[in-house]
């Protein structure tokens, strides 16, 4: 695993050991909602809509044959979208701008680990669970694609 995908996840671990109450978690997640830039409307195509969020999620990637880079925007839904949109930009925090075989090094118990899991209601976390798959999955592909 790559020093800046370590600094990023050390970064993420000592950010919410501070949390000492509840809420402030939450907070952290919609200031990075606040802050996140969204994308382009013209890349949001149904083929990168992430399945089983409470919102309507996007992301899409984009590889340059070392680094894999993502554009992530949450749209509506049912619920608030910037709790969805501030995971997503949590998830984005530590796999942007990262070669894929160092996004595949990261446990993705990681989230857990961290107690991102309490008190999130089964729909984002099922959400949550299905964009760092999709994130796993485009490195997959994209690390395969490298070795060629």
């Amino acid at each position: 695993m790559s020093e800046i995908i370590e600094k990023r996840l050390e970064e993420v671990r000592t950010k919410f050991a501070g949390f000492t109450d509840p809420d402030d978690k939450w907070k952290f997640i919609l200031d990075l909602a606040k802050a996140h830039k969204g994308m382009d409307a013209a890349l949001k195509a149904e083929k990168f809509i992430i399945s089983g969020c409470a919102s309507t999620m996007y992301l899409v990637p984009n590889f340059d044959g070392n680094l894999l880079h993502f554009e992530m925007d949450v749209e509506g839904g049912t619920t608030n979208p910037l709790i969805s949109r501030g995971l997503g930009a949590l998830a984005l925090k530590i796999y942007n701008d990262t070669a894929p075989a160092d996004i595949l090094a990261v446990d993705p118990k990681f989230f857990q680990d961290i107690g991102l899991n309490v008190g999130l209601s089964p729909t984002r976390s099922n959400g949550f669970a299905s964009l760092v798959k999709q994130i796993y999955l485009y490195a997959r592909v994209f690390a395969a694609l490298a070795k060629k």
